[in-house]
């Protein structure tokens, strides 16, 4: 083996004195690089051998150097990865309203929540959502609670800001009704949630606050009609003055006989009334555009009463099916925002606030109205002794909870085993007047007026 460094010293040596170190060498090989074979004849070669070897001894020592300094200096740290953006408050919400919307929520959902969402927002601050706190849900908590009612909307708060709008909703000292409360919190919950099964928030921090207020002993502040009312509202002349379209005609007389809501009726296309073993009826369910349903139970099918078909109902099926108009109340809007889609009103706004307005010149009051129908059918038959679950047939109400079996009969929700029993339980139904006669042809001048009509 050669010894490269004596080798090197000698060849220095013999260079300073001016002489030269002839030598051949095989494989030579230093720090690692291979020479091969190696032959220095003359002082030339030598000169060049020194230089090669210097070079590659001294590359050699400065990594060991460097490597001494960076042991001496400490372990190795990584240099930091950039930190990825933090997503905050303003920004997710809106994310959340878009997830809303792709699913095709109820449009007056969205609206809600963005309600909900602008004020925990005007709160809050466009603050990190990693750092969302309890101490934010507190705050927003206890502001919702003085939100004065239809605040977006009343004049005498136009251009004030949230926290404007709280503090006078505060000096008043109106506080909102726990179901509004309670909404609101629920509205929070789900967009907290969703920021935690995103991992951008570790928990929801409303768990560690106490549920929101219990309604569930609270009285139904809702009411049956009176006979007294009834047979006021149905009073020939003075509905007959009244009812000058067709879902002002039929839409009271359909909501006393079903029990349906309001949203129910005004949305009724003629291909929801059809006959099932030799009964006509009513379908209420989500079977054409435009038609919503509240829920599994609310789908069913009402026969119809024998006081709607002594009033001509069926003929004036037939009268708007000959207008070719699909629907059975063509001058009921759906409710459109200003870009033309729908805004989630429903066909029944429009007939619930004229039947409001009705009601109130026979001296029904404020907040009574349509939904007084669906109270007037549940009480009338519980006092006749009909079962909670022959009553839901009709009305649609949900008390499966009590009743397992019941929801079983919307899976065919025609189904002849009960449609019988649906009919004698409407025939207990008491009738105080006789609803006044319908006419054929009597509403073809309204129905002319195409402008009028909507899909």
């Amino acid at each position: 083996m050669v010894d490269v460094k004596k080798l090197l010293e000698d060849a220095r040596r013999a260079a300073a004195n001016g002489g030269t170190m002839d030598w051949t060498a095989d494989a030579l090989q230093v720090d690692g690089v291979n020479f091969g074979k190696v032959t220095v004849d003359g002082p030339e070669d030598t000169k060049d051998f020194i230089r090669a070897a210097q070079a590659i001894l001294e590359r050699r020592d400065s990594l060991v150097a460097a490597r001494l300094q960076l042991e001496a200096a400490g372990p190795l740290v990584a240099p930091a990865a950039p930190e990825e953006s933090v997503p905050r408050l303003a920004e997710e919400i809106q994310t959340h309203l878009g997830d809303l919307e792709r699913r095709k929520l109820n449009p007056d959902t969205i609206t809600e929540s963005r309600h909900s969402l602008r004020i925990f927002l005007a709160l809050t601050g466009d603050i990190p959502v990693r750092d969302i706190k309890a101490s934010h849900a507190r705050t927003f908590l206890d502001a919702v609670r003085w939100w004065p009612e239809r605040a977006t909307v009343r004049p005498q708060y136009r251009g004030m800001s949230v926290l404007e709008i709280i503090e006078v909703g505060k000096r008043e000292r109106v506080p909102v009704s726990p179901h509004t409360y309670n909404k609101h919190q629920s509205r929070l919950g789900v967009f907290l949630n969703g920021l935690v099964n995103q991992d951008l928030l570790n928990k929801n921090p409303l768990k560690a606050i106490k549920p929101e207020i219990d309604t569930s002993t609270d009285l139904d502040t809702g009411r049956a009609f009176t006979p007294e009312e009834l047979n006021a509202m149905f009073e020939s002349t003075r509905f007959q003055e009244w009812a000058t379209s067709p879902h002002r005609w039929w839409g009271p007389m359909i909501g006393l006989y079903t029990g349906a809501r309001v949203s129910e009726v005004a949305q009724l296309y003629i291909d929801d009334v059809r006959e099932v073993d030799g009964v006509w009826g009513l379908f209420f369910w989500k079977n054409a555009r435009g038609q919503k349903i509240k829920n599994k139970t609310s789908i069913r099918f009402v026969p119809l009463a024998q006081p709607l078909l002594d009033a001509g109902f069926l003929d004036f099926v037939e009268d708007i099916r000959q207008t070719g108009h699909p629907r059975l109340f063509p001058h009921l809007p759906a409710g459109t925002k200003k870009d033309g889609s729908p805004n989630g009103k429903g066909y029944g706004r429009q007939l619930s606030r004229q039947f409001g307005a009705y009601v109130k010149t026979i001296g029904v009051e404020k907040g009574t109205g349509f939904h007084s129908f669906r109270h007037t059918m549940s009480t009338v038959l519980a006092e006749q002794g009909i079962p909670e679950r022959e009553i839901a047939l009709i009305t649609g109400h949900a008390i499966t909870s009590q009743v397992p079996t019941l929801a079983r009969h919307y899976i065919h929700i025609a189904d002849t085993a009960t449609l019988l029993r649906r009919v004698e339980v409407l025939t207990v139904f008491p009738s105080h007047f006789e609803l006044p006669r319908y006419l054929s042809k009597q509403f073809d001048a309204a129905l002319n007026i195409s402008a009028s009509l909507h899909p």
